[in-house]
C-alpha cells in the first residue's frame, strides 16, 4: 500500500510543479528552512511568487504545499496536493495550536487531488511562532492520516513574500 501512495505522490509532484515553475520562466529561488520562495513569469507579464514545501514520508515526497496571493480569493491561500488514496468525502483538516479548519477537495486528477486552504491571520500566525502544524484525513481504507507542515523557516520566507 505505501508503494502506491509513493509512486502516486510522485507523480503528483511530477505534475504540480511543473505549473509552478518551468525551465523556461527563469524562476528565482529562495531557500528558507523546510520552505522555499519560487518566483515565475505570470501570464500577461510581471512576475508571480510563492512558498513551497515539499512534505516526504520515508524520504518520498507525499504532500505539496503552495502558499501564495490568490487574486480569485483576494487573500493568502494555501493549495495543498495530496496523492490518491485519500477519502475525498471526509476533506482535510488542517491543525495547529489554536487552528482547526475543514477544507474540501476542490479538484481530482489521475495522480492526486487538491484542496484550497484561505489562510486567515490566526493559522499565519500560528506558523509564523512556529507552531507545529499538520494536515490529517481519511485513507481509502478509512485509517486516519496525518501528514506535518514544517514551520521551520515560514517566517522569514513569508516575510520575502
Amino acid at each position: 500500500m505505501r508503494s502506491r501512495w509513493t509512486y502516486a505522490a510522485a507523480a503528483l509532484i511530477a505534475l504540480a510543479l511543473p505549473t509552478c515553475a518551468t525551465a523556461q520562466d527563469a524562476a528565482q529561488k529562495g531557500a528558507y528552512g523546510d520552505w522555499a520562495k519560487q518566483c515565475e513569469s505570470a501570464p500577461g507579464g510581471g512576475e508571480r511568487c510563492y512558498l513551497i514545501q515539499t512534505v516526504k514520508a520515508d524520504d518520498q515526497p507525499v504532500m505539496v504545499v503552495i502558499v501564495a496571493y490568490s487574486p480569485q480569493r483576494d487573500r493568502i491561500a494555501a493549495m495543498i496536493d495530496v496523492p490518491l488514496g485519500m477519502h475525498i468525502p471526509s476533506g482535510l483538516d488542517v491543525r495547529t495550536e489554536g487552528v482547526d479548519k475543514h477544507i474540501d477537495f476542490e479538484q481530482c486528477l489521475p495522480t492526486g487531488c487538491r484542496a484550497m486552504l484561505p489562510m486567515d491571520d490566526a493559522l499565519i500566525a500560528a506558523l509564523k511562532k512556529g507552531m507545529a502544524t499538520e494536515i490529517a484525513g481519511k485513507g481509502r481504507n478509512g485509517a486516519d492520516v496525518a501528514l506535518p507542515i514544517s514551520p521551520q523557516g515560514f517566517s522569514e520566507a513569508f516575510g520575502a513574500l
